[in-house]
This record gives C-alpha cells, sequence and structure tokens, in this order.
C-alpha cells in the first residue's frame, strides 16, 4: 500500500471515496459530487470531489501526493468560478516564480515545492470534460487504463498558514468617525490595514502600498485650543507648531508648493479672506470653496515635480455651525494625514472664528488613501497598543449615540407582534414605526430603509429583536436592555401596561 494509513488526509467527510487504490479521481466542480457519485453508478473510482475554487487545487494535490496510486483526475461540471479553468491552466502552465497560476487566477501554496508541482503535473492526466454530456463521465472513468503508482511512497507537505494581506470589501468608499484626530487617525490605519489594497509605488524601499479608495474620516469633536495629543503621533508637539505656519501661509523655499500660498498667495486672490467674506454676508451660500490645483501649472508636473494632494475645501452652515469638508486627490496616511488634519482644524477655527460660529464636524475625503509598506509594521503595532484602549470602553459596556435616532422594541403578546419604533435622540418624537411577526421580518424593515448608521447599534437592535420574538414565542415578559427571565410569564388575563425605558449610555429614560 502506497498511500497514507489515514486517507484522505484532507475532506476525508466531504470526499466520496469508492476504492481508494484505484487510479481516477472524479472532480465535480460546482455540481453536487453525490449526483455524479449516483450517475456513475457501479463504475469503479478512487474518490469523487468538488472544486468550488482555485484554492482547492492546493488540496488535490496534497491528496494525490498522500495516494501514489491516482493517475488520473476526471474533470466535469459546473465551473461557476473559473475554478476547473485554473486547474486545467495549472496542468497546462504550471506556476510563475510567485506560485501564480500562469495565465488563471489562483495559486498554490508554496510549502508545496516546484519540484512536487512539476512531479504532478507530469504524472497526473487531467481529462477535462467541461461541457460534455454527463454520460461521458462513467464512460471515461472505465476506459482508463491502469497505471503504477507515481511514487513509491505517499508524501505529505507542510500546512502552511495562508498570509492575508487583504480582507474582502466594498473597495469604495469607506466611512471612520471619532471625536478627536488622533482616534479619528488609528481608525484610518486599522481601515487601511484591513482593507488595503496592495498596488506598485515609487516611494517605498519594497515599491508597495496599501490602498483604498474615498475614504470619508470625520472628526467631531476635536478642540482647537487643546488638542488631544497623545504620545502615539509620529511626530511631536514643536513639529506640529512648525507645520501650522507652513500649511497657512508660508512658502518653504525649494518646495513645489504649499496649501497656504495657495489659498492665500498663487492665484492673486486671497481665497481665505474671499470665503470670510462670503461666510459673513451669505451663510446660507453653497459657494464656500478653497482651491489648490492649478490646472495649468500642476499638469505640467505630473512626472517631474509634486502637486498638491489636497485640492479643494468646500465648506458650509447647517444648524448655526460651520462645517467644513477636505478633499484629496492622493494622501500618506500614516505621516501627512494627521498633520494635514491639525492644520485644517486650524484653518477651520481661523475661518468659523472670523464671523463667530461654532466650528461643525471636520470631514476630509481622500481618494487614493494609502499606507506606504515601509509603515506597515508601524502600523499593526499602532493597532495592537493603543486601538482598543483609545476606544475607551468599560469593562461590559459599549455605547455610542446613533445620529439616527434611538430604538424603542417591545414585545405586543395580544397581537403577537414585534414593535420597533424609531425616537428622535431625546426620545420626544416618534419618527417611525415598524411591526412583524419575526425579529427577521422587523430587521429588513429597518435595514432596507437604512434607519440605523453605526454597526454596534446594528447589533444591539438585532439581539433586542431575536429576544423579543422568543418572548412572544414562549409568552414571557420581555425588557428592552435585560436579559430575559423564563420564569416570569406574562398573564394571559390582562396584559400590563409596563413603564418603558430607553438606554442611553449609562442613563435609562423612561418614555411614554
Amino acid at each position: 500500500m502506497v498511500r497514507t494509513e489515514k486517507w484522505p488526509i484532507l475532506y476525508e467527510n466531504i470526499l466520496r471515496v469508492k476504492n481508494p487504490d484505484h487510479p481516477v479521481g472524479v472532480v465535480t466542480l460546482w455540481t453536487e459530487r453525490d449526483i455524479v457519485k449516483d450517475w456513475i453508478g457501479s463504475v469503479d473510482y478512487c474518490a469523487i470531489g468538488n472544486l468550488y475554487s482555485a484554492a482547492g487545487i492546493n488540496h488535490i494535490i496534497r491528496n494525490v501526493f498522500a495516494n501514489p496510486a491516482i493517475r488520473y483526475l476526471v474533470m466535469w461540471g459546473a465551473d461557476l468560478s473559473a475554478s476547473g479553468y485554473a486547474l486545467n491552466k495549472f496542468m497546462q502552465n504550471g506556476v510563475d516564480g510567485d506560485h501564480n497560476i500562469v495565465d488563471a487566477k489562483g495559486a498554490i501554496e508554496k510549502e508545496i515545492p516546484v519540484k512536487a508541482l512539476a512531479t504532478f503535473r507530469k504524472n497526473i492526466e487531467l481529462i477535462d470534460l467541461r461541457g460534455k454530456p454527463k454520460e461521458e463521465i462513467a464512460q471515461a472513468v472505465k476506459k482508463l487504463k491502469a497505471k503504477s503508482p507515481f511514487a513509491k511512497k505517499p508524501q505529505i507537505f507542510p500546512i502552511g498558514v495562508p498570509q492575508i494581506n487583504t480582507l474582502p470589501s466594498e473597495q469604495v468608499g469607506f466611512r471612520v468617525s471619532a471625536t478627536t484626530i488622533a482616534q479619528t487617525w488609528l481608525k484610518v490605519l486599522n481601515v487601511i490595514n484591513n482593507y488595503g489594497r496592495i498596488k506598485k509605488t515609487r516611494y517605498a524601499s519594497t515599491n508597495e502600498l496599501k490602498e483604498i479608495l474615498n475614504l470619508t474620516a470625520v472628526v467631531t469633536a476635536e478642540n482647537p485650543n487643546e488638542v488631544y495629543f497623545p504620545h502615539y503621533l509620529p511626530f511631536s508637539k514643536q513639529e506640529l507648531a512648525q507645520y501650522y505656519s507652513e500649511f497657512q501661509t508660508r512658502r518653504i523655499p525649494g518646495t513645489s508648493y504649499n496649501y497656504g500660498h495657495r489659498w492665500r498667495i498663487h492665484f492673486g486672490i486671497d481665497q481665505v479672506e474671499r470665503l470670510k467674506k462670503l461666510l459673513k454676508e451669505r451663510p446660507d451660500s453653497k459657494k464656500m470653496i478653497l482651491v489648490t490645483y492649478d490646472v495649468k501649472e500642476d499638469t505640467k508636473n505630473l512626472d517631474r515635480g509634486d502637486t498638491p494632494c489636497i485640492t479643494q475645501i468646500n465648506a458650509s452652515v447647517q444648524d448655526d455651525k460651520f462645517f467644513m469638508t477636505v478633499h484629496v486627490r492622493s494622501q500618506d496616511m500614516f505621516h501627512a494625514w494627521p498633520r494635514n488634519m491639525f492644520g485644517c482644524l486650524a484653518l477651520q477655527k481661523e475661518i468659523a472664528d472670523s464671523v463667530g460660529y461654532e466650528r461643525g464636524y471636520l470631514t476630509m475625503i481622500t481618494h487614493s488613501a494609502h499606507i506606504y509598506a515601509d509603515d506597515w509594521s508601524l502600523t499593526r503595532g499602532l493597532l495592537d497598543d493603543y486601538y482598543e484602549a483609545e476606544l475607551k470602553y468599560k469593562r461590559g459596556f459599549h455605547f455610542h449615540e446613533d445620529p439616527r435616532g434611538n430604538w424603542v422594541i417591545e414585545a405586543d403578546h395580544p397581537k403577537k407582534l414585534i414593535s420597533a419604533k424609531l425616537y428622535t435622540n431625546d426620545m420626544a418624537t416618534v419618527l417611525k414605526n415598524f411591526e412583524g411577526s419575526t425579529a427577521r421580518e422587523v430587521q429588513w424593515k429597518i435595514t432596507d430603509w437604512e434607519l440605523i448608521s453605526l454597526a454596534d447599534h446594528a447589533a444591539s437592535i438585532g439581539i433586542e429583536l431575536s429576544k423579543a420574538e422568543v418572548a412572544l414565542q414562549l409568552g414571557i415578559e420581555y425588557n428592552q436592555d435585560k436579559p430575559l427571565d423564563y420564569q416570569k410569564m406574562v398573564s394571559r388575563e390582562k396584559i400590563p401596561a409596563f413603564p418603558r425605558y430607553v438606554k442611553k449610555g449609562k442613563k435609562n429614560i423612561r418614555i411614554i
């Protein structure tokens, strides 16, 4: 016996094994393996299994080397993810220097040596029946001639830990928010560390960066007179003080540009003073804008000089507060973003104070938000050391005020319905009221209309809806934000009107 004592070594509960000494394995791609097994009937074979993705080719290789008696792979089925195409290309072309399958999407694990891959491709014959009638599967398996094992003993390769550089994501349009610039910066780093796509660049030692597109970062309550300045920021207070003057007015000799010079001098117009005037005379105007990009000059320097990263700033007044939104074409989020944000905060304060407005949120929207490879390890270290600490939650207590309002969940036993009411943040007015017989039904209504803005709030409402459904099913009392008491049955004669409360932070507010 040339195979391992226990075979298959992978997916033993999923593969359909008939005769482990038989030379033919059947790959059914996305078609149900048991259906193909029934079609083959009494014809002898080694094993039948699916191949849902190109990554599964690694498992086929490992199982075959653990059982060198396998000499053929008969492939048939619905190729919904191009996994069959990838297997075919691997057998034809092998892999490149990075173990990527040539001319197909997919890679082979580097723990499987290149020499072993060559042995596999030389000794295993792939019979590709994709698109053929199903009757040809059994015919092909039956016709294949017996061959001797391609090795005298099985071979097992070490299992590698997959290196995941980027988590799946929406790719475009991320949003983070916190009260201070430093805390928002950590959230920025976290998003790019998790979801940044690796791209080539000229500005890192390994010529790589991680990038996400269109990141909106919102700082809600930084005090410009006494900014929160933790020691983990990548510059000192003295460096920041120097940066303020460079950012606001002074052009450093030898530099292509600076923002203050572009806003106040470059175009022959002091845009900042004009914006202040417009803010005073027409506070509802939608024309409050500062521009840095000089199309005629900057397009000449695309390959031989720097062009402004911040391209424009827009401003608006809402609720007697001065809001400012900064638009950035490209930004080093580790080093430049916090400096730029502190500089923009000072500019927002200057403009708002000139007319006497309270500051609203400061928002920065970055098209190419990236971290260079030289800073990846620093980023991970910062997140490990400070990210959770800066969330400032106490043990067992998490709370954010959802700007879209608060929800009150109730279990209506007489009607056998779950009720979900959306209130204003002060709990004075009901905005929406949804009812349903199941938690899922109410959840769909809430989420379809996008009435929750925070992930933790959505998760909390989901928990409460599920509790309300259980309470209805068992006939027990339901009270929001409290554990279910499975001994406290609801009277079937008359349902009492329990006082209703909603939890806001550490307070329970009674509602009418």
